[in-house]
Formats: structure tokens, sequence, C-alpha cells
């Protein structure tokens, strides 16, 4: 550093919460972006959702970017005290879905993602605030210092069951969204994770390392979209579908579009949608992100960490 040079550290500290809300918001138009996705919003059509389309997730996206980076801010000044950087951040989501609304006159788009993105855009800036890195193994332990025992504690003793996750809550005793923070979102980084990385390393094509993520995730998790519009029995018949798919050769194949295209017309006419699956694309693209860092290889298994002021 040149003598007389000065660092304004709350310049620096926006300057890289601004850069995770940037990232968040480039992975919920990935997400929209991989195509085809049966029974969901992609390029090609509105999949089973009449009242939104791939411009409603644009305005949707470009309305919470502000809110991620803040609560990245907020992970930043309170990495100290994550169980109460955790309530800060869950207020902050209060007016996040708002805003969502307004953008999108009335639809819910990303409902499910401010809360998953929330946590880990704080989780990022906190760890940024504690270890001056962001790493996966870090910014899990985070994410459980931040999560665990409030949303155990709420599920234990949750008596009001309003929105859908919490109707499958009580119905079918899945935990929904609150279940895969509790769980360190299991199924991004057993599931997901992995499967983008195993892609990523053959080179593969990322519209279909993205795909091939999405029907890995559909083969496996309880879809909280799919029981509240359906019922444990349609859930299986999609997994066994995403597994058929999979065996196949799932997204590496030739034929996989023509496949992918047919799937969504079965889907459109059962109205089928896992948006709980592609809320879990767009965190695992998020977490790719936050892990490698600018300029570097998509990779989240190398000695890779990003450093703020890199």
């Amino acid at each position: 550093m040149a003598a007389g040079t000065c660092v304004n550290p709350q310049r620096t500290e926006e300057k890289t919460a601004f850069h995770i809300g940037n990232m968040a918001y480039r992975a919920m138009l990935e997400e929209v972006y991989t195509s085809p996705k049966p029974g969901l919003v992609d390029l090609y059509s509105s999949g089973s959702h009449k009242d939104m389309n791939v411009v409603s997730f644009e305005r949707s996206a470009a309305a919470l970017e502000p809110f991620f980076a803040a609560m990245a801010l907020e992970g930043l000044k309170f990495s100290d005290t994550p169980r109460l950087l955790f309530d800060r951040i869950r207020r902050m989501g209060l007016s996040a879905e708002a805003v969502m609304y307004k953008a999108t006159d009335g639809v819910n788009t990303h409902k499910g993602l401010i809360f998953h993105m929330g946590i880990i855009s704080g989780a990022a800036g906190a760890c940024i605030g504690t270890y001056g890195a962001v790493t996966l193994k870090r910014l899990m332990e985070m994410e459980q210092a931040m999560v665990r025992e409030t949303l155990i504690k709420e599920v234990k003793e949750m008596r009001e069951f309003t929105s859908n996750g919490e109707k499958n809550l009580h119905q079918y005793g899945t935990a929904g969204a609150r279940g895969e923070a509790i769980s360190g979102y299991s199924s991004v980084c057993r599931i997901a994770l992995p499967t983008m990385e195993k892609g990523l390393r053959e080179g593969r094509d990322w519209n279909r390392i993205k795909l091939e993520t999405l029907f890995m995730l559909m083969s496996r998790v309880e879809d909280s979209n799919i029981l509240a519009r359906h019922n444990p029995t349609v859930l299986m018949e999609v997994q066994n579908t995403a597994r058929d798919f999979l065996r196949a050769g799932g997204a590496y194949t030739n034929k996989c579009m023509l496949t992918l295209k047919r799937l969504d017309e079965d889907f459109i006419k059962k109205n089928i949608s896992a948006g709980g699956c592609a809320d879990l694309l767009a965190l695992a693209i998020f977490m790719v992100e936050l892990v490698k860092g600018p300029g570097k290889e998509r990779s989240l298994w190398n000695s890779g960490s990003w450093r703020a002021g890199r």
C-alpha cells in the first residue's frame, strides 16, 4: 500500500455486501434461465404457472438484489451475534417480500428464496466479518449458528399453520424450508453441489449442468410445492420420473431436450411444479459463486475461498 493511502472501512464493507447481493441476483436469473425445466418457468414456457413468466422473475430478482446486499451487510456488522443476525435478517425479509409483490403485481416469485438466500447472504457477510473469507465449511457453520436453535424451537412449538410449508408440516410431517435450514442445507451440500462440481470438472455445458442438478434434487427432495399442490403420491411419481430421466443418461444425452419438453407438457397438464427444488438450484448456484469468488474457476473443492477486497 502506498504511503498515505487510507482505506474507508465502511465503504469496503458496503462494496463487499454489494458484491454478495449481486451474486444472489445473478443466481436467481441463472435459475430461471435454465431451460427447459418441466413445469417450471423458463425461456421456453411459463410451465404450470399461469400468473408468472421470465419477465416476472427478472423484475423480482432486480427488486430483491438490494435486500440481499443489505442482509450481507448485516452479517458483516453482527458476525459475533449470529442469532441476533438471523432475527434482523428475517425482519428485513418481510420488507423484501412486500417489495417483491409490488414488483410482480402480487405474484409470489421468490418468497422461498428470500428466506434461503437471506440466510446465506447474512452468513456470507458474517464469515467475511469473522474470518475475512468464505469457505463452504465456514458458511455452513455460520448458518447453523444463526438458525438451528431458533428454527428447531419454532417447528416444535408451531400451533398455527398458514403457509404452504407449514400446512405440509401439519399434514405430512415435512419441515420444508425450515427443515432445509435446520439440516445445514443438506440437499444443497450433499446433492446439488457435488452434482455441479462433477459437471464443471468434466467441462459440461453449464445449462445442462444446472438441469442435471435440478433432476438430482427432484429425485430425492420432498418438494414442498408439489406437496402443496397435490399429495405424497404425486411427489413420489415425480421423484420416480426424475430417477428414470437420470438413469437414462440425464441432461448429458443428445435426446434429453426432447425428453424434457415432453415432460414439460406432461407436468403442465398435471399442474406439477417442483418449485422447492428450483429454489434449491438457485441457492446452489449462489453458493458456488460465493465459494468460488471473483476471478476463480467454478470449483467448490479446490482450496479456494473468496476473500473480501480481492
